[in-house]
Formats: C-alpha cells, sequence, structure tokens
C-alpha cells in the first residue's frame, strides 16, 4: 500500500483518538478547581457503572492495565507516573488516572497536528523537523499538564489551611483541626491531611513524620506537617501577637501566596515562549516554498550544502532553546525533582573500558579543576557524582564529532546528487524556463548522467573518452560547438563530482566540533549556577520566614532551625546537609564550615546569628529585629521579586525568539543576499563579454 495512503488511516486514526480523548475529558471534567470531595472520588472507583463519568474512569484505568502488558508502553507510562507520583501520594488509583489522563491528552493533540504535516512532505529533513517537533512538543504538553497539577494543588493548599484555621479556633487541637479540615477538602489535599493526621497520632511520630517529608510534594507542606507537630508536642504558646501555631500558619499562608504569585505572573510572562521557539520547525517549509516560486534562482541554494546547512543550524537553536527553556522553568518547580532510579552516565562508568577512559581523563583529587568542577556540581545541585559527569561530557564529545562526520558526508552525498540531478536554471534572479526549456534541460542532466557513469572509471584521456560518447547522440553528430560546450559541461560536473569526499579540515572541523561538545554539559551547568544565583536572595527570603514561625518557640534549637532551612532550601541545600553531617562534632566548626560553603552575604548574616544563638544568646533574641524590620523587608521583598520576575522573563524572551529570529535572517535573509551577490558575479561577467 501507498505510503499517502498509509498517512491518510494515520490521520483518520489520530482524528478519531483525539475526538476520543475530547469526549472522556468532557465527561470527567469538572467546573471548579478541586476536583471533587473524597467521598465523590470513593463513589467513582465503585465497579457498577451507574454514570458516564464512572464508565469513563474504568475505562482509563482499563488502558493503563493494558498498556503496562506491553514493555515499550509501560516504560512510556512509569516515565509520566515517576512525575506525578510525588502528587498523588499513597493514591494507585487517582494516579493511574492522571497518568493515563496525560498520555491521551499529549498524543492526541500531536498525532492530530503531525499526520497532516507528514502528508504535505516528503523531504527527509523536513521529517527530522517534524520528529523533533513531536519530541519537544511532548515534553511541553507534559511540563503544562504537570505544571497545572501543582498550581491546583497549591490553591488547594492555601484553601485547607485557611480551614484548619478556622477549625483550630473551634477546638484548640491541632489534629482535630487538621482531621475537620480534611473532611471538606478536595480530593488531592485531602490524602496530604490524612497523611499529616496519622503522622500527628502516630505512636512513633518523629519517625512518620520523615518518612512524611521524604514523601511531601513541596516545602509548604512539609512546613505545615512540621509545626503542627512541634505544637502537637511542646503546646502552643500566647504571645502578644496571639497563638504561635496561628501565627506560623499565617507566615506559611502568606509564602504560599507569594509562590501562587510568582508562578503565575511568570507563566504568563513566560507562556507561549515555548511553542514560539517550535515555530521555525513548521515555517521552514512554507518558506522555502515562497521562496522558490518568487525566486526560482533559489533553488540551487535550498537544494545544496548551504541549505542543508541553514536547515540544520536551525533545529539546533530550536532544540538549545528548548532546553534553556526548560531549565527556567524547572528551578521554578516546587515539587522535587523525579528520582531516577540508575542515571545511564552511572551505568556507562560501570563497563570496564569506559571507567578506564574516564579515569585518565578525569582530574585527580586535590588539582584545582577537580575542586572546581566538584564545587559545580554541588551549586547546581547536579545528581551526577564527578565520574558520572565526565562520561557526560565524553559522550557529549564523542556525539558531537560523529554527527558532525555525518553530516560532511551528508552534505557530500547531497552535493553529488545535486550535481548528477539538478538542470541549469536560468542566470537571472526572476527568470523562469519555459516548458520547452525546462524539458530540453532535463534531457540534458539526464544525458550527463549517463556518460559520467560511462567515463568514470577513465584513468586517462578523460576529455577524449567524453567527445567519443558524445558522438554516439545523433544531436551532436553534426555540431561540433554543441558537442564541445557539452563536453566542457560534463567536464566540470567530473571535476566537482571528484571532489566530493571527506576533507582533511573537515575531520579536523568534526574534532573541533567534538572538542567543543565536550565543554556543553560545563556551560550548561553554568546557566543553571547563574539561574540559581538569581533566586538566592529569595531563598534566604524564605528562611527568615521560617525562622519567624519558630523563634517564638521555647524547645526550638539551632540544630532544628538548621533542619527546617535545610527542608526549605533548594539552592543552599547541599551546604546545610553537609553542616547538619557535623554538627555534633562541633557547632562553631559546622557553621563556620557553611558560610565557607555558601558565601552569599545575606545567608552569610543567618549564620552569624546562628553562631550567636548556639553560644550563649536565645534565638528569640539572635533574630528580634525580624518582627520590627517586617514591613521593611516585605516591600524590599516585594522589589526584589519584581525584579527577578523581570529579568527572567527577559532572558526568557531572548531565548524564546532566538528560534524565529535565526530562521529569518538564516533562512530567509542570507538566502537571498547570498544568490543576489552570485547574480551580480554572473551580470558582472556578461558586461565583460559584451565589452
Amino acid at each position: 500500500m501507498e505510503l499517502k495512503t498509509w498517512l491518510t488511516f494515520a490521520f483518520g486514526f489520530s482524528v478519531a483518538f483525539f475526538m476520543l480523548a475530547a469526549l472522556l475529558f468532557q465527561m470527567v471534567s469538572r467546573k471548579n478547581t478541586g476536583a471533587g470531595s473524597v467521598r465523590e472520588y470513593e463513589e467513582l472507583r465503585l465497579p457498577d457503572k451507574a454514570s458516564r463519568r464512572q464508565a469513563a474512569y474504568s475505562f482509563f484505568q482499563k488502558i493503563y492495565v493494558w498498556c503496562a502488558k506491553v514493555p515499550l508502553l509501560r516504560m512510556y507510562l512509569m516515565g509520566i507516573r515517576r512525575r506525578l507520583a510525588v502528587l498523588h501520594v499513597v493514591d494507585e488509583w487517582k494516579l493511574r488516572l492522571e497518568t493515563v489522563k496525560l498520555a491521551l491528552a499529549v498524543w492526541g493533540v500531536l498525532l492530530a497536528a503531525v499526520v497532516p504535516l507528514l502528508w504535505i512532505t516528503d523531504d527527509v529533513l523536513m521529517l527530522l523537523l517534524l520528529a523533533t517537533g513531536i519530541w519537544v512538543g511532548h515534553g511541553v504538553m507534559a511540563d503544562a499538564f504537570v505544571h497545572r497539577l501543582e498550581n491546583r494543588q497549591l490553591h488547594q493548599l492555601r484553601h485547607f489551611l485557611t480551614d484548619v484555621r478556622h477549625h483550630y479556633h473551634r477546638h484548640g487541637m491541632v489534629e482535630e483541626a487538621i482531621y475537620d479540615a480534611a473532611e471538606t477538602a478536595p480530593h488531592e489535599m485531602a490524602l496530604h491531611a490524612r497523611e499529616i493526621y496519622e503522622v500527628l497520632t502516630s505512636s512513633n511520630p518523629e519517625e512518620r513524620l520523615e518518612q512524611y517529608y521524604e514523601a511531601a510534594p513541596n516545602r509548604f507542606l512539609k512546613g505545615l506537617a512540621g509545626i503542627s507537630h512541634l505544637v502537637r508536642e511542646y503546646g502552643d504558646k500566647m504571645t502578644q501577637h496571639g497563638s504561635v501555631y496561628l501565627k506560623a500558619l499565617g507566615q506559611l499562608t502568606g509564602e504560599l501566596n507569594l509562590a501562587i504569585l510568582r508562578r503565575e505572573k511568570l507563566s504568563f510572562l513566560l507562556q507561549g515562549l515555548t511553542a514560539i521557539a517550535l515555530i521555525p520547525l513548521l515555517f521552514t517549509k512554507p518558506i522555502e516554498n515562497w521562496a522558490r516560486s518568487y525566486f526560482p534562482a533559489m533553488d540551487a541554494f535550498y537544494a545544496g550544502k548551504l541549505g542543508w546547512m541553514s536547515r540544520i543550524v536551525v533545529l539546533l537553536i530550536v532544540l538549545g532553546s528548548y532546553v534553556l527553556l526548560r531549565h527556567m522553568r524547572e528551578l521554578d518547580r516546587e515539587q522535587p525533582a523525579a528520582r531516577r532510579r540508575k542515571p545511564w552516565e552511572q551505568r556507562a562508568y560501570q563497563v570496564p573500558w569506559v571507567q578506564w577512559l574516564v579515569d585518565r581523563i578525569m582530574p585527580g583529587p586535590g588539582s584545582k579543576e577537580y575542586a572546581r568542577c566538584t564545587m559545580l556540581l554541588k551549586e547546581t545541585s547536579s545528581p551526577l557524582r564527578l565520574e558520572w559527569f565526565y562520561v557526560q561530557r565524553v559522550a557529549v564529545s564523542v556525539l558531537g564529532f560523529l554527527l558532525s562526520i555525518a553530516l560532511f558526508v551528508t552534505l557530500h552525498a547531497v552535493a553529488t546528487h545535486q550535481l548528477l540531478y539538478a538542470w541549469d536554471k536560468p542566470d537571472t534572479m526572476f527568470g523562469r524556463l519555459s516548458p520547452e526549456e525546462a524539458k530540453a534541460a532535463r534531457d540534458a542532466a539526464a544525458l550527463d548522467r549517463k556518460i559520467l557513469a560511462d567515463v568514470k572509471e577513465a584513468k586517462s584521456r578523460i576529455y577524449e573518452a567524453v567527445l567519443s560518447r558524445l558522438r554516439q547522440e545523433p544531436e551532436f553528430a553534426q555540431n561540433e560547438q554543441q558537442l564541445h560546450a557539452a563536453a566542457q559541461r560534463i567536464l566540470r560536473k567530473l571535476e566537482a563530482l571528484n571532489q566530493e569526499y571527506l576533507k582533511w579540515w573537515e575531520v579536523m572541523l568534526s574534532l573541533l566540533i567534538g572538542w567543543g561538545g565536550y565543554f556543553v554539559p560545563v556551560w550548561m551547568l553554568l546557566f543553571r549556577r547563574r539561574l540559581r544565583q538569581m533566586e538566592m536572595k529569595h531563598e534566604v527570603d524564605q528562611f527568615h520566614a521560617v525562622i519567624a514561625m519558630l523563634s517564638e518557640m521555647d524547645r526550638i534549637s539551632v540544630e532544628q532551625l538548621l533542619e527546617w532551612m535545610e527542608r526549605f532550601a533548594f539552592i543552599f541545600k547541599e551546604p546545610l546537609q553537609q553542616c547538619l553531617l557535623h554538627y555534633e562534632h562541633g557547632a562553631e566548626q559546622a557553621l563556620e564550615r557553611l558560610k565557607e560553603e555558601a558565601p552569599f552575604a545575606p545567608f552569610a548574616r543567618i549564620v552569624d546569628r546562628l553562631q550567636l544563638a548556639a553560644e550563649s544568646v536565645p534565638i528569640r533574641r539572635a533574630f528580634d529585629d525580624l518582627e520590627s524590620e517586617r514591613e521593611f523587608m516585605r516591600e524590599q521583598r516585594k522589589q526584589d521579586y519584581e525584579r527577578l520576575i523581570e529579568t527572567k522573563a527577559g532572558w526568557g524572551k531572548m531565548i524564546g525568539f532566538a528560534p524565529m529570529v535565526s530562521l529569518i535572517f538564516l533562512y530567509l535573509v542570507f538566502p537571498l543576499v547570498y544568490v543576489s551577490l552570485s547574480q551580480m558575479s554572473v551580470y558582472y561577467e556578461q558586461i565583460h563579454r559584451i565589452q
């Protein structure tokens, strides 16, 4: 069956698939953001299909079970599941439901969008661009879906904290307030509320609390569980500002509101940038068709080496922009990164010859390069060890070299095909051959191919061989002028074909590209570190909020404050973990080392006060100015937030629009200028001939 027929069936299937997914989503959709209470979801789990929503949910569960039996589909679902697992703790049914909904939504849209594009193109490079677009589009849609779930969870937590405050006023008991608030909470929030309630009422609450810290999706739920446990264990305290627990809930709600506003504003400013970065993948072919239709002389450019190189450069810029934008968005994620079972770098390092190679490339312990790379991995919270990081660098370098060699070989093949099959075009920019002239040019190109195939084995006297072969053709038997002109044309093609081989400077350039690829992972880490440095002041402000929540409690210690700061930390997590490991061997030395590993002035001032509190002064007195300067710090933090958001939005717009600018310049402006200059040289030659 022909390819077009298969694509027709694929398009029909994709449309049906998309319509089915849309119908199912309409059946299960709700107008509010709560997604239903616990009792509603318990009823929907029943096996009887009394409603359309129950039938749709049951169908989703069957799809998950069927896909889990297929190895490739199971691996794909497990990848999505790991990203959603932290949002749906201890709820296997809801986790399967959201996994299938995400897979159906993403692939329904992608199939409906890509299959029609496959119908209208038969270009190999365009197919590569579409494949890249599918990969990038899948990542974008999956991120948007997960981001929506995270936002929904944060909004649910915001309302839940208000309910906890209300019920605490009624009962005066932490566990009862959380239990009553969980009864009316949406399904996802109710699951976490039940977990916190079980932590508070457990016979071993410290152990259960540590387990919940590992499963909690964001720092606000960790803070709620931790402060509730402290108040239940040691009791609440009334100060001149009221209840310590209610004040802590107010601080937590304030931090949550700031996080929600920040995420929503950044999403508004950065929305669509990834889609804009993908637009060049769709518009390369239309721009090429438009240019060829109005400027026929540009056919040779798009079909030749420069055209292919322009497309590949645009593709690389699109991929680079997507990766950088994704790094920017990952830094704003509230949930921790999904745990990987085993990095591919670790598996590769276990191969003996790879380990032998990496051990000889990697700098030795004690060297400046070793310390620099180790610190860079720590500052970016990379999960890779130094050995695995060098495996990644070597792999990127080798991949860059091999892809460069493959690119040069492909460009030579493209040039060879162009020489053999392209027919002569008019020398003018806008000229177009008549049908009779075009047919004659195609016949001449076919004749050249036959003669080149006949004389390619000749080692000497090639011109005579070409003349002898041309004399066998009737149209050249009586016209010596056309005979010699055709022979000269064929010889020029033969000389050009003989030059289409992999040259030494192309190998050297590939080695240079491979050498540059060796530093690409380092550059990515430097970019991430720069983004994290922009977030440092924001994280220090969060530490101030944590300290303000806990400083009024009598039994809080410096070590406990450090533990709380480590739970809320993202940028300073690694130094805080090292400080806690060494704290028992000496508080003063551990805190001094913390300042050395995180030399950020606002953070160092917090550590100075912790040192003072560890020696003699109570924590409340060490941080007594937090309350008096609260209004000033709030205004300053607001300005810092606005400045940070504007900076990140500017970076995002610059990165997001880079592919579009490169498309216009490399695929339209540069070809027009190049062809115009080429035509000018032709005009000058014609003028000299006239003279």
